[in-house]
């Protein structure tokens, strides 16, 4: 029995790879050249991986439901720790602001307060 008369009884065994195909994943093809290069332990041939693949999208897509999921999301937060958070927050960047702040009023002489255009070439 050749390797092409193999994989297809191998396929056989795994009826998931005909929904890999279905879903465009893989092709026969890749497969096949899978199935010759790496054997039937690769991980493409696990059904276990296929099934975890499902979760995931599945997980995705109940993520994605929009504002219900957003209202959920929004419902475990404790308003209390928010504003803790945001008033600390906003006492940090006070200080910040104090200490960074330039003096307001530049420095200038009194001679050139006094008398501004006078030139002191005389």
């Amino acid at each position: 029995m050749d390797k092409l008369e193999e994989f297809r009884e191998f396929a056989k065994t795994k009826p998931f790879l005909k929904d890999l195909v279905a879903n465009g994943t893989y092709t026969w093809q890749e497969l096949f050249e899978r199935y010759d290069i790496y054997g039937s332990d690769d991980e493409v041939f696990k059904e276990d991986k296929e099934e975890e693949s499902k979760n995931e999208e599945e997980k995705r897509e109940e993520k994605k439901e929009g504002f219900g999921s957003i209202l959920d999301a929004i419902s475990g937060f404790d308003a209390d720790k928010i504003s803790d958070g945001l008033n600390g927050m906003k006492k940090i960047l006070g200080i910040l602001s104090e200490v960074t702040k330039p003096d307001e009023t530049p420095k200038v002489s009194k001679r050139k307060m006094s008398r501004p255009y006078q030139r002191n070439d005389d």
